[in-house]
Formats: C-alpha cells, sequence, structure tokens
C-alpha cells in the first residue's frame, strides 16, 4: 500500500506540474488542458479509494493521537471534495476559453491545494504504512 500511494503521490505531483505547464500559455490548447484535467482527476480518485478502501481500514489500530490525524483528513476531504467538483462545474471549456486570465487564477489556487493535500497525506500515511509493514515483517 504503501509504495502505491508513493506512486500515486508522484503521478500526481508530475500531472500538476503538467497542468502548470498547460496554464502557463497564454492560450488555453483545449485539447492539451482536457486530457490533463482528465487524468488528474482519474488520479486523484485512484488515490482517494486507495486511502480509503485500503490504507484506513488497515491503519485501525493506531495510537489515538495518529487516529485523530486520520480523522481529520477524511474530514478535510470532504471539503476538498466540494471544491473540486465547483471548480470542475465551473470551469468549462467554454468557460476557460471565455476567461482564460480567471481561469488561470483558479488552476493555480487548486494546484497549491493540491500539492498541500498530498503533503499533508505523506506526513500522515508514510510513517504509519512504514511503521505497519515493519510490524508485520517482524
Amino acid at each position: 500500500m504503501l509504495s502505491q500511494l508513493k506512486a500515486l503521490h508522484i503521478d500526481l505531483r508530475l500531472t500538476i506540474a503538467e497542468l502548470a505547464v498547460e496554464v502557463a500559455k497564454s492560450e488555453p490548447d483545449h485539447d492539451r488542458l482536457s486530457a490533463v484535467r482528465l487524468k488528474l482527476t482519474r488520479l486523484s480518485g485512484r488515490r482517494k479509494s486507495l486511502i480509503e478502501c485500503s490504507i484506513t481500514p488497515h491503519l485501525r489500530n493506531v495510537s489515538p493521537e495518529d487516529a485523530r490525524r486520520i480523522a481529520d483528513l477524511r474530514h478535510d476531504a470532504s471539503g476538498i471534495a466540494v471544491a473540486t467538483s465547483d471548480h470542475i462545474a465551473r470551469w468549462t471549456t467554454r468557460q476557460i476559453a471565455a476567461d482564460w486570465p480567471g481561469y488561470r487564477r483558479a488552476s493555480a489556487v487548486m494546484r497549491a491545494a493540491m500539492l498541500k493535500r498530498i503533503d499533508q497525506e505523506a506526513a500522515v500515511f508514510y510513517p504509519l504504512l512504514e511503521s505497519k509493514t515493519a510490524r508485520d515483517a517482524a
């Protein structure tokens, strides 16, 4: 699970960087932009599924402090999901074409939030999964 999460985090960071390259252009390349946005959405879904269906259930017996940190991540995920859905609904291809500078600003905010979330997940899950793997191997 740890290697899967790390790989997804790497793929997400790379795709966020791809999106940054696209958004830095003076005019949108709608086909490329749509492809990168779709890739990012799919990767995010895979990460969410891994965390909810595999990682969190696997980490049942953790300290109260670690349980609180996991619960905080899960709680924050709800707000992030709403913000992401709102962003995707707001920024259709037509709206991006109509307000490219606005999309560029909104995308920068979303990319920063996604990178922050990846860092938070890594800070919580990597040590817990490393510790659990070491205990299970002993």
